[in-house]
């Protein structure tokens, strides 16, 4: 198995419509480095923070699955994690993101969106 990590929106929470593929949702401001945007996601998948209605949302984000589906869930932990870790810069060179930010952001938390779709 082979997924894709794909950033999809960056939006206040009452604004996102959902998705049914597995997805996760991190807070983000200003400057933000692509280690930091990696790390978030991490935290995410592995607290089990996975949003979605499909299949592989299930697996990446249950506390329990049955034993018939452990060795599945271990494969698409593992392609989650390898396709956080293959997320490149749009631009290369790019060192810091969501510079079209508000400077102050104290007011609400702006959230990025990123997909896992399988290649």
């Amino acid at each position: 198995m082979r997924l894709e990590c794909c950033h999809v929106d960056t939006c206040l929470p009452d604004y996102w419509t959902g998705h049914h593929l597995p997805h996760v949702q991190i807070p983000v401001h200003r400057g933000m480095t692509l280690a930091e945007i990696k790390d978030a996601i991490r935290h995410e998948l592995r607290h089990g923070y996975v949003m979605g209605s499909s299949d592989l949302a299930y697996l990446l984000g249950a506390d329990w699955v049955p034993p018939e589906k452990e060795k599945a869930a271990d494969k698409a932990i593992k392609a989650a994690y390898a396709a956080v870790n293959r997320i490149k810069p749009a631009r290369k060179g790019q060192r810091r993101f969501f510079l079209d930010l508000p400077i102050d952001d104290t007011e609400s938390t702006l959230y990025a969106y990123f997909v896992f779709r399988e290649m």
